[in-house]
């Protein structure tokens, strides 16, 4: 028998394509001189959001990979959103803030799939 998706996990997932959002913003904010960012960044953002939808998706189904997976990369990339934030801070405050609501959102969403009931889901699932 299939359970329900618990609340907490169905509002991850939400909070999870909010941080996605804010940084696909990103670099628009920060280009404040430019009309644009340049299309390297542009290819490699749109790769990372196609890979990150995907696991996205994957947490939402339940598979326990998924949410490990994202949180070691979140984990991962810890050091280099806290340097960008240190140098966000003083030039582009509304990028810094960006950068704080996308940690904090990422936290608060990795708290609802590894705690309970969202942790209990993901474990009835493997079975």
């Amino acid at each position: 028998m299939k359970s329900r998706k618990p609340m907490q996990v169905r509002c991850a997932v939400g909070l999870f394509y909010l941080a996605l959002s804010l940084s696909l913003i990103q670099p628009f904010i920060v280009s404040s001189a430019m009309a644009r960012p340049p299309a390297a960044i542009v290819l490699a953002m749109a790769i990372a959001a196609v890979m990150t939808t995907f696991l996205i998706e994957f947490v939402s189904i339940g598979r326990n990979w998924a949410r490990v997976t994202y949180l070691v990369l979140t984990v991962l990339s810890l050091p280099w959103s806290l340097l960008y934030l240190q140098a966000r801070l003083m030039h582009s405050p509304l990028a810094a803030t960006s950068i704080v609501v996308q940690l904090a959102v990422h936290a608060i969403g990795l708290w609802l799939v590894f705690s309970a009931p969202g942790s209990g889901w993901f474990r009835m699932r493997e079975k």
